[in-house]
Parts: C-alpha cells; sequence; structure tokens
C-alpha cells in the first residue's frame, strides 16, 4: 500500500485523487474512505490501473460487470466510461488505487520501436496493445516495474524523468508480452501457424508426461537457448512456466467437471497434490478446493 493522504489533504471521501505528472505519462492515486456507488471515472488517454488495497466492482461500458481486487491491472482506451462502486470502503479501511495515463505519442514510440527492431513471429506478427485483453492478474514482473515507477514518481532523485522513461517503456513491453501470453493461451489450436502454436499443442497433447525444456525444444525443431529466447522476448516467460501455466489452465477446467482436487491434480499432470495446492493458491488467489465452491 503506498502512503495516504494526511487529512489536510483530503478534498473527498469518494475518490480523492493525488497527482504526480511526468513527461509522457501521470500517475494518479485515487483512495476512498466511505462505501460508495456508480462513482464516474473517465481518462483522455490510455491508462493502466492497479487495484492496490481494497475491492471495487467495475461497471465498463459495453461489458460486464466484474470485482476488481489487489494484484490485478486493467488497461483501457482513452475516454471509457467507468462506473465504480466501492461496497467495503471506510474511513479505517479505505480502497487504494493508481491510474498510470500514458500520452500517445509514448506509446507509438515504443511499439513503432519493437516492430522495427524485434518483429514478432507468425501471423499476429505486430507489437500492439491488444485492448480485448483489459483485464489480468499482475505477474511478478509487472508487480516489480508498477512499485518502480511509483518508487520513481514520488521522489525527489535529480535523474527521475529519465529513470521514470525507462521503467515505463520496460512496463508497457511487458504488458504487451502478458497480452501476447493470453491470446496463444486462449487461442485454438490450428488457428496460427507460429512456433508457439505448435508448442502449446505438443504440452496439451502430454500434459501428464515429464516435460522438459529439451523435450519441447526437440519436438518443435528449435535449440534450447533459442526456444528460451523465443519465449522470453516475445511472451516474456520460460517455456517451462508456460508448461506450469497450461497445466494450471486445464485443472480450472478438471476442477468444475470432477469436483476433486485430487483428480484434477494428476489429470493436469502435477505429481504432489501439496504443491499443487500452493501453485494454485499462489497463482489464482484462491485454494483449488475454494475454486471448486460456486
Amino acid at each position: 500500500m503506498l502512503p495516504l493522504s494526511r487529512s489536510e489533504e483530503l478534498t473527498t471521501l469518494v475518490e480523492n485523487r493525488r497527482a504526480y505528472t511526468l513527461p509522457h505519462y501521470e500517475l494518479n492515486v485515487f483512495e476512498t474512505y466511505e462505501a460508495s456507488a456508480l462513482v464516474p471515472l473517465e481518462f483522455d488517454d490510455l491508462v493502466i490501473i492497479n487495484m492496490i488495497e481494497g475491492k471495487k466492482v467495475m461497471h465498463l461500458q459495453e461489458k460486464v460487470s466484474f470485482d476488481y481486487f489487489p494484484g490485478e491491472t486493467l488497461l483501457l482506451p482513452a475516454y471509457t466510461k467507468m462506473q465504480i462502486d466501492f461496497p467495503d470502503a471506510r474511513l479505517e479501511a479505505p480502497t487504494q488505487c493508481t491510474a498510470i495515463t500514458v500520452d500517445g505519442a509514448k506509446i507509438k514510440e515504443v511499439v513503432n520501436y519493437l516492430n522495427e527492431f524485434y518483429p514478432k513471429d507468425g501471423k499476429a506478427s505486430n507489437w500492439r496493445f491488444q485492448l480485448d485483453k483489459f483485464h489480468f492478474s499482475n505477474s511478478e514482473e509487472l508487480a516489480r516495474l508498477t512499485n518502480k515507477l511509483f518508487q520513481v514518481s514520488l521522489s525527489g532523485d535529480l535523474h527521475k524523468e529519465a529513470i521514470a522513461d525507462l521503467v515505463l517503456k520496460e512496463l508497457m513491453i511487458r504488458i504487451m508480452q502478458m497480452q501476447g501470453l493470453l491470446v496463444l493461451e486462449e487461442t485454438t489450436v490450428g488457428q496460427d501457424d507460429s512456433a508457439f502454436y505448435g508448442v502449446k499443442q505438443y504440452i496439451l497433447e502430454n500434459l501428464t508426461e515429464k516435460l522438459s525444456v529439451d523435450k519441447i525444444s526437440a519436438k518443435v525443431g528449435m535449440s534450447k537457448s533459442a526456444l528460451s529466447r523465443f519465449f522470453r522476448n516475445e511472451l516474456g516467460v520460460s517455456p517451462m512456466e508456460f508448461v506450469i501455466r497450461m497445466r494450471i489452465q486445464y485443472a480450472k477446467k478438471l476442477l468444475k467437471e470432477v469436483n476433486s482436487v485430487k483428480e484434477a491434480c494428476f489429470g493436469a499432470g502435477f505429481s504432489d497434490v501439496n504443491y499443487f495446492i500452493r501453485l494454485f493458491k499462489q497463482r489464482e488467489g484462491v485454494t483449488p478446493g475454494q475454486y471448486m465452491q460456486p
């Protein structure tokens, strides 16, 4: 949690705002101290929103309403109309979130640089923000970069504008990698001819086998180092991290179908139930047993 506003800084108990403006972006810190409903909010630029403390219910134009918790990110285009509920906010337990607005020129600069010097493989060959993948859980890397940008923005460092620019660029790249990972996880095998989808098909067909980088690289005809670089550069994860994500995703499907933690564990390729429970809780925020509950 970031430092809360001092009492003399509060101008409202609902979405009290502090703003820190640097070249190319603005960091806004919002705090709400009383339960409220349908509070309107809109930004003039693309915005990266991070929930820090508490709970919100988000109502976005043309989208189903959803709960929004700490550890999650929203990426929304300019002029997205929001209405927000704060069902649990109170003076002793306020909600807190940050909103980083990024100007269009900086986004264009970063995207053009990546597409020129680090072109992506396959049909979906362009780097871009994929605004249909607007709500996702933070990876450790995203959390680290977001916290770093907060620290730099609030610091008195003589070189903070230069440091902030570098951190902002990396944050945007990692978000695009995360969105690419989400697209790969959701796309049906056969809809794309890139090596990623060949890897995904092989993993899905062999979830219960003992998979390794050696086996995967041999299957797709790449060296281990080339395969690892391929994943790191385009998706920001290792091949084995992708295997874990595929197993967790399949385990979630099994939990709903078989209603058994043990069967879901082994059916998704995990060999130890206790490890599976710990990993699932770490990744999903709930235990497998809680996930099964209606």
